[in-house]
């Protein structure tokens, strides 16, 4: 019976480990994107402000913290409750780590379109140029939207 349960198992954190390879895309193009035009709109930056971005966690940190709980729980005792509660704990610690990772650094900004639109616009400042009020700027439209300055 123990036998047949730790093998149920094995096979229980294989498969949690194996779902949580996944990636959200953020900051990345799609391929159908490549080669397409995108819509874009020159604007001039009204304010900037800074901000935290926070990205939703895709599940793998609890994932993997329910696998390494349990495969702990697993070395240790034969209890099918001790291996429960230490996939649970696993899960807990895995998915906070997780969302420790997922706060950015950012920027808010408050442009305004040719066209006298106003938009808000957040964006991540690593690998982006930050702006600040009365530059003029391009607004990218695609996954995700962009900010780049305006070369004209």
């Amino acid at each position: 019976m123990i036998a047949s349960f730790k093998r149920l198992f094995s096979l229980f954190v294989v498969a949690f480990t194996l779902a949580s390879c996944n990636s959200d895309g953020i900051g990345r193009y799609k391929v159908e994107t490549i080669g397409s035009a995108q819509r874009s709109v020159a604007a001039t930056v009204l304010s900037a402000k800074p901000v935290q971005i926070v990205r939703q966690n895709t599940g793998a940190g609890a994932n993997a913290g329910a696998a390494m709980g349990g495969a702990l729980a697993y070395d240790n005792s034969d209890s099918a409750a001790a291996i429960v509660a230490g996939v649970i704990a696993g899960a807990v610690i895995g998915d906070a780590i997780e969302s420790s990772g997922n706060a950015l650094n950012g920027t808010e900004y408050v442009i305004q379109t040719e066209n006298e639109l106003l938009l808000t616009v957040a964006q991540i400042n690593q690998n982006n140029e930050i702006f600040g009020a009365g530059d003029k700027v391009i607004l990218v439209y695609g996954h995700p939207h962009k900010l780049i300055r305006d070369p004209r």
